[in-house]
């Protein structure tokens, strides 16, 4: 189908900034354009006297006229944070702030563009994909991975996976990830998320470093995109296990290697109701900004705007003076429950084998021959009223982020007796 001659422009720019990202751009990719529509007219005559382009119901000044209940409810935000819609690429002081929180970690992403905001981190990931990733492109990742990925990738883009085992003994299997992308002739994309879902497993920060240069190598003679899905990131309990994103280590690195790091607010601020996430792009220079270019036109053109209150919320935390110790103390509720359920899965079961976990809201356990991962999960909620996650065959995903602590006990009692049951019984 033809281009706009607005996404032919944008092509253009980005063709001449960056070639490598120009070509590396699906063909829905290369057909998104920031479109010169109502908001983007709405915005140049936001300082008008008389302002007739924006369809949102104010008192023609630019306050809101929100009804009584929801007025009520909000009382205590600003009208116009909380009624009138966010830019399409988010507002520009959550974008701010949440740039400074990432160069707080890491001075390298000082040199980067403001990321873009999206409906939490599934969104981001989403829209990485609809403008990398061509129907029938290969994807690289573990055998152990949030199965939404299976819809984003698979359902959405008809995607060839290629899986390779997550662990290599009781680490990441990092000659596991590098024999799997060379299976792969030509372009490749490549998911990496630590902490992990569903193992809460985080590599050292030397074996990130091994993961980097194995992709800068890759790139050398040929596009590599990595998804870095830093859903969980800050929720490590362990000091071997690095809570630095290996995303910072691809920045710069190579015109072929195209890393997008997809984060949010979800679980770094433990607002899992805002729907607020971010994308980046690990280019420095104009480049960045071309590609939220794009990312405008994949917003307008699904959810309209991200969602104005969420960030407004977001921003206020992040400028709380009480934010990092806040967070601390969260942390803190977490790393009991962790070193609890670490403690619980110590002893030696007939019926199940814990997996290395470290980090994030996570633990997997492997069951043992002759017990199916879904029979026990519906057997444990029928007979204890306990809810695990099964995924595949033979594991189940214990949450131990949404238990207290005196139910990581309960927990590991009901599934001994469950399994007991079950094997009995056949």
């Amino acid at each position: 189908m033809a281009i706009h001659p607005e996404a032919q422009l944008l092509n253009q720019l980005i063709d001449q900034e960056h070639p490598q990202l120009g070509s590396a751009l699906s063909s829905f990719g290369r057909r998104v354009y920031a479109p010169k529509g109502i908001p983007f007219q709405a915005q140049q005559a936001s300082g008008c006297k008389v302002n007739a382009t924006i369809g949102q119901i104010t008192d023609g000044k630019g306050q809101p006229l929100p009804l009584d209940r929801l007025a009520d409810l909000l009382k205590g935000l600003p009208a116009k944070e909380a009624f009138l819609y966010s830019p399409i690429q988010g507002r520009d002081r959550c974008r701010t702030l949440w740039k400074k929180k990432l160069v707080a970690e890491d001075d390298r992403f000082s040199a980067l563009s403001l990321p873009a905001v999206s409906l939490g981190i599934c969104h981001a990931i989403s829209m990485a994909t609809d403008l990398f990733f061509e129907p029938g492109d290969t994807l690289v990742v573990p055998d152990l991975y949030w199965d939404n990925y299976d819809q984003i990738f698979e359902v959405r883009h008809e995607a060839r996976m290629i899986h390779y085992p997550f662990y290599e003994g009781s680490s990441f299997n990092i000659r596991g990830l590098q024999q799997a992308i060379g299976q792969v002739t030509g372009k490749v994309h490549v998911l990496l998320n630590f902490p992990n879902n569903p193992t809460g497993f985080s590599p050292t920060l030397s074996e990130i470093k091994q993961i980097s240069e194995i992709l800068v190598s890759e790139a050398a003679h040929r596009i590599v995109v990595v998804y870095c899905d830093d859903a969980y990131h800050g929720l490590v309990f362990e000091p071997t296990a690095t809570s630095q994103s290996l995303f910072y280590e691809l920045i710069d690195r190579h015109p072929n290697l195209i890393a997008l790091k997809a984060d949010g607010v979800t679980k770094e601020l433990s607002f899992f109701g805002g729907r607020v996430g971010f994308l980046s792009l690990g280019f420095s220079g104009t480049i960045g900004q071309y590609l939220n270019e794009k990312i405008c036109g994949l917003i307008r053109g699904s959810v309209g705007s991200p969602v104005g209150i969420s960030q407004y919320l977001s921003e206020e935390e992040l400028l709380d003076p009480r934010h990092e110790s806040s967070f601390r103390n969260l942390k803190s509720i977490l790393e009991k429950r962790y070193y609890l359920l670490q403690e619980g899965l110590s002893k030696e079961s007939p019926f199940w084998t814990a997996l290395p976990f470290n980090s994030g809201c996570f633990c997997l356990l492997r069951l043992k021959s002759g017990l199916q991962a879904e029979k026990v999960r519906q057997q444990l909620i029928q007979d204890e009223s306990v809810g695990v996650v099964s995924h595949k065959e033979h594991y189940l995903r214990i949450a131990f982020c949404s238990m207290t602590e005196s139910d990581i006990s309960i927990l590991l009692k009901a599934l001994h007796r469950t399994c007991e049951k079950i094997l009995l019984t056949h």
